[in-house]
């Protein structure tokens, strides 16, 4: 009850009516002192002491202690980040017992509960033992999916049940889940943008077009990186290259340096053999890992002129999912104890290339 401001709505009732606390006191039966504990936050009321107040002032109990089922974005926000610090800070059995505590006092709110999907999800590598956090992910997706009436939080919780249905080997299920995701795509953007058009709201008509290309060029790197990772190509250096013309277009190394440092990565492995192209690409990969590390968010630029305000509104904020706290120990293995680049270990650039990247982890950890 500490998130309700129940303190603040006694004392804003309290006034409303035109009360003192020595009045409330006299009216509950209670010192004055308690009355002032409890509008100072220090304490907090007896729930028969709730009813009678929301008597006294004509109210609920519901608004008394400023309750509603429904958060707000900047509300959500605001517990995704909490809670996704102490993944990074405390316990994990402890941070995923506060993800399961604010699930369930806003049970309804299947907003949040997507969003605590998500998180679950991103943080449970951290889990020696998936069971549990996947339990809970299953548990608010089967909610939303019950009871939620937007279709696009069931899209949502749709995809995480597949990636959960990945992590537990279970391919037919996922497939299942996404077949019908290959049919072909309608232009609904291209339409949108044409109707805003028609209307000379000339800004959102870009809007619409921009955020729809940003987000397929972002899909397209990371379909990339899954084809050099799995084997799914008739031709490695054309998909690379094609992968860093992108790069190389739309400047993805600072505008999406998340994708940006995987694509790079998996290329360099993949390319391990040529020495001068694989230096190449670890290069490019530490420079995505410094602009990621850089109090990285997401951002448009120069060419995406009119996504800022699309990044914002997201239910997260413009931050990207996992803390880089987390990551950082992955990010520094990736090199040094990647076994593919064995035969580098000795090589004096790939050295400064490990070199530079520690200074960049150690740097951002401080």
């Amino acid at each position: 009850m500490n998130d309700m401001n129940v303190g603040q709505s006694i004392f804003s009732n309290r006034k409303q009516i035109g009360y003192t606390q020595a009045d409330i006191a006299e009216f509950l039966n209670i010192s004055k002192a308690a009355v002032s504990k409890w509008e100072k936050g220090h304490s907090l009321p007896e729930i028969n002491y709730l009813a009678r107040l929301a008597v006294l002032f004509d109210v609920t109990i519901d608004d008394l202690v400023n309750y509603s089922p429904q958060l707000s974005k900047k509300q959500i926000r605001i517990i995704y980040h909490r809670l996704a610090g102490m993944f990074e800070t405390e316990d994990y059995d402890d941070a995923l017992e506060a993800v399961r505590n604010h699930a369930h006092r806003y049970y309804s709110c299947y907003r949040l509960l997507t969003v605590l999907t998500g998180l679950l999800i991103n943080h449970g590598y951290l889990a020696k033992d998936k069971t549990e956090t996947f339990g809970l992910a299953k548990e608010f997706i089967e909610r939303v999916l019950a009871h939620s009436d937007s279709l696009h939080l069931k899209e949502q919780v749709t995809f995480f049940r597949a990636m959960i249905h990945l992590t537990e080997q279970q391919s037919e299920e996922a497939i299942g889940l996404l077949s019908d995701s290959t049919l072909p795509k309608l232009p609904v953007s291209t339409l949108l943008a044409q109707s805003y058009q028609m209307q000379g709201k000339i800004q959102k008509s870009k809007a619409v077009l921009q955020i729809e290309v940003y987000q397929y060029i972002v899909f397209i790197i990371g379909d990339f990186t899954m084809m050099m990772q799995g084997g799914l190509y008739d031709d490695l250096e054309e998909l690379v290259s094609r992968g860093e013309a992108m790069d190389e277009a739309f400047n993805l190394k600072t505008l999406h340096p998340n994708s940006m440092l995987n694509f790079y990565l998996i290329a360099a492995m993949q390319l391990v053999d040529d020495r001068k192209r694989c230096i190449h690409y670890l290069n490019a990969f530490l420079e995505s890992v410094g602009n990621l590390t850089n109090d990285y968010y997401l951002h448009g630029d120069e060419f995406f002129t009119e996504i800022d305000e699309w990044v914002a509104d997201f239910d997260i904020g413009k931050d990207v999912p996992v803390n880089f706290g987390v990551a950082r120990e992955q990010l520094l293995g990736v090199l040094v104890d990647n076994a593919v680049f064995s035969e580098l270990k000795d090589d004096i650039e790939f050295k400064n290339i490990v070199h530079k990247l520690k200074n960049i982890v150690e740097a951002k950890i401080t």
